[in-house]
């Protein structure tokens, strides 16, 4: 297992123990709110249609609510594209929401929910939870210790 980067937080798999039980969430469509806002350095008085930039709210309500870990493995899902990241989702505890400012961007992150949501469901249910697969978790842990003080 490579050495976790520092500031990061560790991968959701590393949490994975046995009392995490698999749960199917499902997401619908999203919402679409619209947020108009004046651009930055403009006076606030008489604002012409230049003046403003509209960004969208782009909101999914995940059914049922899911674990932290399973937003965890959402947010780590390995695909997607450089512009379109799980992890660039927010998470306030009841809605995943991103601001996004063309359609474009709102059906590429709409279509690719599904296959976040799946990973997602898919990981949560093989957390490893036998008592080898979190000793050898365990024993990994005490390894990457070890090396790192080592290092110093």
């Amino acid at each position: 297992m490579p050495p976790e980067t520092p500031g990061r937080p560790p991968l959701a798999r590393d949490a994975c123990t046995d009392d995490v039980f698999p749960v199917n969430v499902r997401v619908g469509p999203p919402k679409v709110r619209p947020h108009v806002v004046a651009a930055s350095g403009r006076p606030e008085t008489a604002l012409g249609a230049d003046d403003l930039v509209t960004s969208f709210l782009v909101v999914w309500q995940p059914s049922p609510p899911p674990p932290p870990l399973w937003v965890r493995f959402l947010r780590e899902a390995p695909f997607g594209t450089r512009l379109v990241r799980a992890s660039d989702l927010h998470w306030d505890g009841k809605y995943l929401s991103i601001e996004l400012l063309d359609e474009k961007d709102i059906e590429a992150y709409a279509a690719q929910m599904a296959q976040w949501v799946d990973y997602a469901n898919t990981e949560i249910a093989h957390c490893p939870k036998s008592p080898a697969a979190l000793a050898l978790k365990a024993a990994q842990k005490r390894a990457e210790e070890i090396e790192n003080r080592l290092r110093r």
